[in-house]
């Protein structure tokens, strides 16, 4: 998935200073067991299921089995009436603090985050009993990520906040197959209309601060783009051409979209 490949710092058009990473793998790092699990859970199942009800079926989990630094599960909420998509959001990645940078700032505000990502009503879960393989990966890739990105920041000791991107390598690889898609983008959860909205942070009952980042599966092009123009000049195109709140594995891209309203 992701490697260290290079680090470099430049300035976007905006002015927004970028600090880009790159990850690779490494055989050399040790397995490191869990030793936070589940201490937030209870109080974000009720507050996500409070934004998200589903009276019709039942929120079911993808559990994780073998687990290393944190327990990362994949908590799924059905589509109901009004809301034509699945919620799907982590748990555990929140467990422990990321490792954020120096600066004068509340690191409390930002250390601890969970994952959110939307899947349309009509993507295929595995059945009891049915292995992520038997599944397939067209449609078992975005569980495979969120696992995966909950458990990134702790692994490499770096952290994810509001407009931060992650490449899948530096050729931006498919993130799985039936999509181009090469990367993330990640933002608050913001509110696009009463069946779409927002989920802010949780302050839990002893004062901890959990934020929920939107897992914005993008093109290379798109993460470029941001990285070359700034966040605010991909917030305008996202404005622009419409925020792809739901995943479409074989979305436009947004660059070309946008070309295409400014013909009409």
């Amino acid at each position: 998935m992701g490697f260290i490949f290079k680090r470099k710092k430049k300035v976007s058009k905006d002015g927004t200073n970028v600090d880009i990473i790159g990850y690779r793998n490494d055989d050399n790092r040790t397995w490191e067991p869990v030793t936070e699990s589940g201490k937030y859970l209870e109080e974000m199942t009720e507050y996500i299921d409070g934004i998200f009800p589903c009276k019709k079926e039942k929120p079911f989990v993808f559990h994780e089995i073998l687990s290393a630094i944190v327990h990362i599960d994949v908590n799924i909420i059905p589509p109901d009436s009004g809301r034509d998509y699945y919620v799907l959001w982590t748990s555990g990645m929140s467990d422990l603090p990321m490792t954020l940078p120096d600066g004068d700032y509340d690191k409390k505000e930002y250390e601890r985050a969970e994952l959110v990502l939307f899947l349309p009503k009509d993507w295929k879960f595995a059945e009891i009993g049915e292995s992520a393989k038997e599944l397939g990966d067209a449609y078992y890739w975005p569980i495979r990520w969120l696992k995966y990105l909950a458990r990134f920041p702790h692994e490499y000791k770096t952290w994810f906040g509001t407009g931060h991107t992650l490449p899948n390598s530096e050729d931006y690889d498919p993130l799985g197959e039936g999509t181009e898609m090469g990367g993330f983008f990640f933002l608050p959860v913001i509110s696009l209309g009463k069946d779409y909205p927002g989920i802010d942070a949780l302050i839990c009952k002893d004062g901890t601060k959990i934020n929920f980042l939107w897992t914005i599966p993008m093109y290379k092009e798109e993460i470029e783009y941001k990285l070359e123009e700034g966040f605010e000049s991909m917030m305008d195109l996202f404005t622009k051409v419409g925020f792809p709140r739901v995943l479409d594995p074989k979305r436009q891209n947004c660059l070309s979209a946008a070309c295409s309203c400014d013909k009409l």
